[in-house]
This record gives C-alpha cells, structure tokens and sequence, in this order.
C-alpha cells in the first residue's frame, strides 16, 4: 500500500503548484466521501518509490466551521497521512503558522514545513534563519519558490526520509495562561480513562471543548454523558465570565501571542520598510474607481484574447467536424442511421465541441487572474460594494467561479459561515453567465454582430451581473433575513505564473466541458434528433419538437422568438449549450451553415434577446442538481422559478425596448 502525503495550508500559497509538480500528469479529481467538495490526488515518483499525495482543501484553520475544514481536521486525527507537508506563504508568517500551531496542537509530529514565496520575503528586506526556526519550531523547514523549482528537490528528498521514519520530530506546542492551562488540564484528566484518549490526543480535546467546537461536543457527550458534560460547560462558561469573552476569541489572540514571540527568534526585519511594486499596485487596483476601471479593461482583454485566439480554432473545429459527417455520409446507407449519426451526433455534439478552444482559453485566462493574485484584490475592492445589494463580501468568490460554472461556484457558498448568506449567494449565483452560456453568447453575437461581438457579450455579461445584484438586494431585504458576516481575506504578493500550472488546472476544469459533451450533450443531442425527425421531420408541424415548440410560441412570441427558439431553450436545460445544438439539428445543418441560416431567419435584435433569454433563464440539471445538494429541494425550486420568471419578464422587455429604439 502506497504511503500517504498531505498538503496543508491557507488558500493561495502556492499549494496547487506544488501538488502538480509533485505528481504532475499523474493526478485525477474527485470528491471527498458524502460531500461535493473536491478531492484532488495523484502519485509522486521519486527514484524507485511511489507516494499517494493528496491535496487536502485549502484552508485557515481547524475550527471545522466548514466543510473544508472539516475535512482536512479529520483526515489528520484519522492518521491517513504518513506525511503532513504545511505550505507557508512566507509573506505572511504570523497567519499561516496559526494553522501550523493547530497542526501541533492536534499531535500531527510527521510535519515538514515549506516556506514558499521564499524569494519574496527577500526582496522586502525580510531574513529569516531557517536552522533556528527548524530549532524553535522542532520540525524541518525548507525554504522554496514553487513557481521557478526552488527548493522542491529537497522537500522531495525529506518527505522520502520522513515517510521511511528517518526524520526525528518535537513540534512546539502553544502555551496560554495559567487560567486556561489549569482548565485544560482539568479536562484533560476527565477525559483520560474514556476510548477517546486512545484515538485522539487528550490535550486537543480538552481546548476543543473550551473552544466549544461542536463536532468535539457531539463526540465528547456520547463517552461523558450529559451531567459530565454540563459540568465542563459549567466550568468553561465561568471562565468566559471572568475574561468576558468567549475562549476561542480569547486563545486565538494569546496563541497569535505565543506565535509573535517565537518569530522574534528566526525572524529580522529591515529598519526601514520599502513601499514595494504590489504595495504600489493595490493603491490603483483596490481604489474604489480606478479599480472599478482597471477591472473592466482586464475583463474586457480577457474577453478579447478568447475571441481573437479561439476563434480561428473554434472554425476550423467546426469545418473539421462538418468534413467528418459528409466523409461519412455516403457509407451510411440506412436513412434513419445516417441522420442520427451525421445530423444528430456528429452535427450536434459537433457544434459545441467545436467551442471547446474558447472555454479552455477562458479557463486559461481566469487562472492566470488567480495565480498572479489579481482575483484576492477583486474580492478586496467588490467587499463594500456588495454589501449594498445585502451579498456578503465573501460572495465575490463563488461569483467569480461561476464564470467558469455554476456547478462548484454552488458548492463554494458552503465556504460562507453564515446560512443567510449562504442560501442569498447561492439562489443569485446562476445569474452569473457560465462558460455553457458562453457558447451560446459567442456564437450569436459572433454571427449577428460582426465586429462588435466582444462589446455584444459584455453588454449581455452586464445586464446579467446587475440583475443578479438586483435580486440580491430585493431577496436579502424582503425574503432571505438574518445577520451579515464579516469579510476577512488575505492579499497574496503579486506573482508571474507558471505555465505547466496554468494549463494543468484550466485542463482540470475545461475536462468537465469535454465529459458534458460525452454524456449529457451527446444524450441530449440524439433526443433532439428524434424529437425533431419523428413522427415526420421538422417543418412539416407534425414533428414532436415542433409540437413541443409550438405549445410554449405564445410566451416565445411576446419576446419576439418563434417556436424554434422554444424547443432550443427547452433542451437547453439539459445543457445550456444544447441551445445551439438545437438550431443545427432542427436545421439539419453544420455550425458553418447555421450562422447563415439563423441570418436570414432571424433579426439581430431576436438574436440578442434569445442570448439574453438563454442567460437568465432555468439553470441547466447540474445547476438545479447542486442546489439541491447545498440548500435542499426548496431553494432549488425557488431557484428555477425566479430565473424562468425574470428571464421571461427581461426577454419581453428587451425585445419591446429594442423594436421601439
């Protein structure tokens, strides 16, 4: 059996680029057991041994106040990992080394610290002495730059000796004061004749309980019983009394304490404190103005490099996929198999496969936003401007994802402590266009608006964007009530990505576009097929898709779409990219064709409210799917009902404002 590595550390220190250099092809994604959190693991190969590694969520302690949390908490007390690698961003010392103290605290003697951004610490004037923080610290420290390699042959060659038990460990562990040692210890011995003592380390669950964590209490309460219990709660709750604060605000500060002062032993800092280059750039980034600016030139250029580079390839995909069914058409003889493959797989999984150059180079650029730190200063600078639409600060995370999908933006919210505004970010957040809505805006405006279809996109990106904010202000004010919860994020320093990450993780994301393609959009593709050619083909009103469109025309009318439009968007809830493989298989056309056949059909002005209809409406299966998993089946009908109404009321509003202009 392959030994275990873990990697721990706080979000954006370069964990992501230290498991894809460790393991780098030999990964795959999944999720953790009974949860839709991803787990992320691959194997290490150093010399003649292999490692599982597996990258533990990223997060800022071990309080399990959230899922991530309380994943990474329980893979360490379970012992899973033979080696615990810590990733410390060495910019921000005291905050990361918090969650290294939580580590010790927890027992966990397999540590190896990694200083990573060593080469930024540097430049600040910042000395740190490795061999007495190694001492102070009593485990191994390896200083590292995981973008240029710096440093990663020895933290490879050290988790091999520890794994083969050839390190020595002493972790240090926190002290507090008298009061809340001698309370401890108290626990302490209350716990040790229960099994707990055998399983997890009494110490730990003794600050735990004076931390009142609830899965510890829930634990505890089955071994102690409830009049035991009652008397630690008593205990503790006479000690909050006398420092009129509850202990978890209290031991975080003096564990924060003990930390300042262990840093005074290996750390230096420079007399003088230089402005550097990142201080510079956040006072233009993170400006209430020219931060709002600077954002929409570097959306607006993200936009344009997608367009400009992935639309030459999105035509030839295309004319490739369109060669393909007339090369195979002719050896097809039986009608009927000749249109399900040709017309209904190859046609419609065709023309969305063809878009897949521009969701991998949307990828692309969203993860160059987050690996140089761009992303941690929108977040920064969006914090109070969300606060007037009742979305809290943390909010801008999921939002940000969900450009890329709504499925794991939804499963972000989880992240967010307060259940008000978990379930207000959740029910906004399909609201936010998606890579799938993408290809459908892209190929629309791309078709209808020649020249200007970057500016046609962004105008659709928005209106959907402020709509979103629109209804968190009306949904947090009159329906979804309750406490708003502090925003607290770190600002990474500014750093130049490394391409093998970049493309390694925009694979990961764009992976699940190609597995849609293969399942969902191919199994929607043959029913629209189908439905489009029985009983008699489309065109001749007796078709079961034109019957199906036909039904919902009178809604489709009103926001000046026909019947075509209908059926798209009705199997665009399979797949929102479904809308275009609709109109290429009710045409029985490839995408090349199509663009001229929905010219001569429709106006431009239909066109763009059947690309703005297409972003508001129902979210697709996997959407609803992940609400419902999140937030249970309520709010995921409150969902689908809100954005098939306001899609519906935006669409006759947009093609009424646009006949009379």
């Amino acid at each position: 059996m392959l030994k275990t590595i873990a990697l721990v550390g706080n979000p954006n220190v370069g964990k992501t680029t230290i498991f894809n250099t460790l393991t780098g092809l030999r990964q795959h994604v999944g999720n953790w057991p009974g949860v839709t959190v991803e787990k992320k693991e691959g194997i290490f190969k150093y010399r003649d041994k292999e490692f599982l590694v597996v990258d533990l969520p990223g997060i800022y302690s071990m309080t399990a106040h959230s899922v991530d949390e309380l994943i990474a908490r329980n893979f360490i007390l379970e012992g899973n990992a033979d080696v615990i690698v810590d990733i410390v961003d060495s910019t921000c010392l005291m905050r990361n080394l918090f969650l290294t103290m939580e580590l010790f605290e927890m027992g966990a003697k397999n540590v190896i610290i990694v200083l990573n951004k060593f080469d930024l610490i540097k430049k600040k004037g910042v000395e740190i002495d490795i061999k007495e923080m190694q001492k102070v610290l009593g485990v191994p420290v390896v200083p590292t730059n995981a973008k240029s390699g710096e440093g990663l042959e020895e933290l490879k060659r050290l988790i091999v000796m520890m794994a083969e038990g050839k390190i020595t460990t002493n972790p240090v562990i926190p002290k507090y004061d008298e009061d809340i040692e001698r309370e401890i210890e108290h626990v302490s011995q209350v716990l040790k004749g229960t099994p707990l003592a055998e399983k997890y380390p009494i110490r730990w669950l003794a600050i735990k309980l004076l931390q009142r964590d609830e899965e510890v209490i829930k634990l505890v309460l089955k071994y102690l019983g409830q009049s035991k219990m009652d008397e630690i709660l008593k205990h503790i709750g006479e000690l909050e009394q006398k420092y009129k604060r509850s202990l978890d605000i209290v031991m975080a500060s003096q564990k924060y304490d003990f930390l300042e002062e262990l840093l005074r032993r290996f750390v230096r800092h420079p007399a003088e404190i230089r402005e550097t280059l990142s201080d510079q750039l956040d006072k233009l980034l993170t400006h209430p103005v020219y931060g709002l600016i600077s954002m929409v030139i570097v959306f607006y250029i993200l936009f344009q490099f997608v367009f400009t580079l992935g639309g030459p390839l999105q035509e030839w995909l295309d004319s490739a996929f369109s060669w393909l069914g007339e090369a195979i058409a002719p050896h097809i003889a039986n009608e009927t198999l000749r249109g399900l493959i040709v017309d209904g797989i190859i046609g419609g999984v065709g023309a969305v496969l063809s878009f897949f150059p521009l969701v991998f180079l949307l990828f692309v650029g969203m993860s160059i936003l987050e690996d140089t730190g761009y992303m941690a200063r929108i977040a920064a600078m969006m914090e109070r401007f969300l606060r007037v639409f009742n979305l809290p600060g943390k909010a801008i995370i999921p939002m940000v994802l969900a450009f890329g999908c709504n499925v794991p933006a939804i499963m972000a919210t989880r992240t967010l402590e307060n259940e008000r505004d978990r379930i207000l970010t959740m029910l906004v957040n399909p609201l936010v266009p998606c890579v799938a809505r993408m290809v459908v805006i892209t190929f629309l405006a791309g078709t209808f608006f020649p020249g200007k279809a970057a500016l046609v996109a962004i105008s659709i990106y928005a209106i959907a964007i402020a709509l979103a904010l629109l209804s968190a202000l009306i949904l947090g004010k009159f329906f979804i009530k309750g406490e708003e919860s502090p925003f607290v994020i770190e600002l990474p320093e500014y750093s130049i990505p490394s391409w093998k990450t970049v493309i390694i993780h925009s694979w990961e994301r764009s992976k699940e576009f190609l597995r849609k393609a293969a399942t969902v959009i191919l199994l929607g593709s043959i029913a629209i097929w189908y439905l489009s050619s029985y009983p008699q083909p489309v065109g001749t009103g007796l078709s079961y898709a034109e019957r199906l469109g036909r039904a919902f025309e009178p809604i489709a009318r009103l926001m000046g779409l026909d019947w075509k439009a209908a059926v798209s968007l009705i199997f665009g809830i399979i797949a929102k990219e479904n809308v275009i493989a609709t109109y290429s298989v009710i045409y029985g056309v490839s995408e090349e064709s199509l663009a001229g056949a929905m010219v001569h059909a429709m106006t431009p002005l239909q066109a763009y409210v059947l690309a703005l209809v297409t972003t508001l409406y129902l979210p697709c299966i996997a959407t609803l799917a992940a609400i419902r998993a999140e937030g249970g089946i309520k709010w995921m009908v409150v969902a689908a009902v809100y954005n098939l109404t306001l899609a519906t009321v935006v669409g006759i509003l947009a093609y009424a404002i646009g006949s009379v202009i």
